[in-house]
């Protein structure tokens, strides 16, 4: 991405997560102090290098319950440090405090994967297929 995506980008840190929703299989809401995040691909949490939970982890039924508690434990009150679009890879990733990382990768061809977005005047969307967009409400 640009310099000026990277600086877009950068408008969320420092935003704290107010809210988890998660539905099975989709999709993951996170609501931030002014913002949010839409999930409806895969992700992944990590934490000191290891996977501590993981999108597959909400097709199993019978840990719903257990998986969105981890979930709402490692991010609940977390602020955002850094976001990074990597572009080689199509591959959103989200630094957290407390060393937890989200890495979010687009799956389909046909389907939106994912959307970040603040104050209803900035979005950035993952479009079928996995390239990105940059949508900004414009000033009048």
């Amino acid at each position: 991405m640009t310099n000026v995506a990277s600086r877009k980008l950068a408008f969320f840190e420092g935003m704290k997560v107010t809210e988890i929703k998660k539905n099975i299989p989709h999709p993951l809401l996170i609501s931030l102090s002014t913002g949010g995040l839409s999930v409806e691909c895969p992700w992944r949490l990590m934490n000191g290098g290891k996977i501590v939970l993981g999108q597959t982890d909400f097709f199993h039924q019978d840990q719903k319950e257990f998986n969105r508690g981890i979930l709402d434990k490692a991010l609940r009150d977390k602020t955002i440090r850094r976001v990074e679009w990597l572009d080689d890879c199509y591959l959103l990733r989200i630094v957290f405090s407390e060393n937890y990382v989200m890495d979010l990768f687009h799956d389909s061809g046909s389907q939106e994967g994912w959307e970040l977005f603040g104050n209803g005047d900035f979005s950035f969307i993952s479009l079928p297929g996995g390239e990105p967009e940059m949508i900004e409400k414009d000033e009048q």
